[in-house]
């Protein structure tokens, strides 16, 4: 079964999605990529068509032309909107441009047991970590190659270790 998308007009011809790619590309174009985005949205999401109006003419849209730019003008847009536009980062997103108590992201417990269990063993080492970005979750059976971490107190850097094999 096809899944119908409901794609609106926007409100923001001036800035927004809209405004910012009719600055870039012939106006066709700009319907056709505005289209094309508004779908992924909802098919990625899940949006309403109301939530994905509001997101694509919030700064997010501005934002997401300038950061997609080449690919619009290059006619590749919707592969690599599809690639990188993933539910999770729509739904963050959404919450920081749009409204922050739309989607709460969902917690996973084993990262807030491992912060719970690094800050005791900062608190016996005297040593605390500081990153931005840098954790990935592994399924539990996925941790058989891993070592530990490097200890570089040069760079400051604490890398995962993995076994070549």
């Amino acid at each position: 079964m096809v899944k119908e998308f409901k794609i609106l007009d926007t409100q923001n011809k001036k800035w927004g999605f809209w405004g910012t790619c009719s600055t870039h590309v012939k106006k066709e174009k700009v319907k056709a990529t505005w289209d094309t985005a508004f779908k992924v949205i909802q098919e990625k999401a899940g949006f309403t068509p109301l939530e994905t109006l509001a997101l694509m003419d919030s700064r997010w849209g501005r934002h997401t032309v300038d950061e997609f730019f080449e690919e619009i003008t290059a006619d590749c847009f919707e592969t690599a909107f599809k690639r990188k536009m993933t539910k999770e980062r729509l739904y963050r997103d959404y919450n920081y441009y749009v409204d922050d108590k739309a989607y709460k992201p969902k917690k996973s417990f084993r990262y807030e047991n491992f912060a719970r269990d690094l800050a005791k063993l900062s608190k016996t080492y005297g040593i605390t970590v500081k990153s931005i970005g840098g954790v990935e979750v592994h399924a539990i059976g996925k941790m058989k190659g891993f070592k530990g971490y490097t200890a570089d107190l040069d760079s400051g850097d604490l890398m995962p270790v993995w076994s070549e094999d």
